[in-house]
């Protein structure tokens, strides 16, 4: 059930992305091709025309990247509360899926609609320097690849960057499920819903703020994650060494399963109410 629940979540984030998607990624090939005639034609010497081919492209750019975050934002938002808790509650909660299936479903879809809008803005980047300078990427990115094969790195490191990409999948997930969690517990209230979700977001804010300074206080944090001289990355004649692999190894480790932990509160608590505390009235 939970493959169908995320078929309609992620149909209706493709009906509203995609067609930004394609924007980003088009303007990035029109603002190479504006850059390579304000610079090699024009010599960017200023002027309306350099405003006009080079600047303000620009600047449609990065707004429609921020855009694209603050609507990512209101559709993880928008999508949790009108499907499960507004009118289209009464209609998805009847279906033959339980509460966690839900929160699975619309979590999912929020972590891919995060994943793919940050591979468009890396690709828009390498598409607009592709088309800007083609024959300059293409030598430097032999050259990158180059310098990248003759680094002696660790034997441990690719585990280190692996560790790395969970820890951000699931520090996402974590503030995700952080989001529904405050809208839940927001929806308790019989008025102004949305502020008290608001005050409930800050107030978990809050409290987990308070539990980290007192690990800090405590010496726990510290131990845990090895800050200090515990561990590091040194680079000297194209050679990487490091201090400390295992620890740094571990300092990561324990994040991630910190963050899991808090995946797991954010979402029981938001299937707990969900199952036993609903109101759609």
């Amino acid at each position: 059930m939970l493959g169908k629940l995320m078929k309609y979540d992620l149909r209706s984030c493709l009906r509203k992305f995609a067609p930004l998607w394609i924007a980003a990624l088009a303007l990035s090939v029109l603002i190479g091709l504006s850059f390579r005639y304000v610079v090699d034609i024009e010599g960017g010497s200023g002027g309306l025309v350099t405003f006009l081919l080079g600047v303000l492209p620009s600047m449609v750019l990065f707004g429609l990247f921020v855009a694209m975050a603050v609507l990512a934002l209101i559709f993880v938002c928008e999508r949790f509360y009108r499907g499960l808790l507004g009118d289209e509650g009464y209609l998805m909660l009847t279906l033959p899926a339980s509460a966690g299936a839900h929160i699975a479903s619309k979590g999912l879809t929020a972590l891919i609609l995060e994943i793919v809008s940050g591979l468009v803005a890396v690709l828009s980047g390498f598409l607009l320097v592709t088309v800007y300078r083609p024959a300059g990427f293409a030598e430097g990115w032999v050259e990158f690849w180059r310098a990248l094969g003759q680094l002696k790195v660790p034997s441990g490191f690719p585990w280190l960057i692996v560790e790395g990409v969970v820890l951000f999948l699931v520090t996402a997930a974590a503030q995700t499920l952080k989001i529904y969690a405050a809208i839940a517990l927001g929806h308790l209230a019989k008025r102004h819903r949305a502020l008290w979700a608001l005050l409930s977001y800050v107030g978990i804010g809050f409290a987990l703020n308070i539990l980290f300074g007192i690990g800090v206080s405590n010496g726990l944090v510290e131990r845990l994650l090895g800050f200090g001289s515990s561990w590091g990355f040194f680079s000297a004649s194209g050679e990487i060494t490091a201090h400390g692999l295992g620890m740094a190894a571990g300092a990561i480790g324990t994040a991630i399963v910190t963050e899991l932990v808090l995946c797991a509160a954010f979402f029981f608590l938001t299937r707990y109410i969900l199952r036993k505390r609903l109101n759609l009235e």
